[in-house]
């Protein structure tokens, strides 16, 4: 894909996608939830499915990340489940995040240029 196939925001260099369960939400809740996520700054996609109570979801880790949407979670009276897995999966994604974000900004040396004084 291209950066063209993304939303505004968005490009395929720093796309990563999330799959975590939720939990306390009912079935219209999630509808809302869903479009609020989908209208943020460098979110692709937003998906909810019920059966699995899972939110997946596709984001620029540069302009959004984790807390964001569970800061919108929480907003609702929602949350991610507190299952080990879970929770393993939100502190691997932090880091991730936050290691793409950090080396967003890095300008590579090349190793063929006289060095800076």
């Amino acid at each position: 894909m291209i950066d063209q196939d993304h939303k505004l925001g968005v490009k395929e260099a720093n796309l990563v996608s999330r799959k975590l369960q939720l939990s306390g939400i009912q079935g219209q809740e999630a509808e809302a939830l869903v479009a609020e996520i989908e209208q943020q700054f460098g979110v692709d996609r937003v998906a909810y499915d019920p059966d699995a109570g899972t939110l997946a979801f596709s984001y620029d880790a540069t302009h959004c990340n984790l807390d964001l949407v569970e800061s919108i979670l929480s907003k609702r009276g929602a949350g991610f489940a507190t299952n080990w897995w879970n929770r393993t999966k939100r502190s691997y994604y932090r880091y991730v995040d936050q290691n793409i974000k950090d080396n967003a900004g890095y300008e590579p040396h090349c190793c063929n240029k006289v060095p800076r004084k």
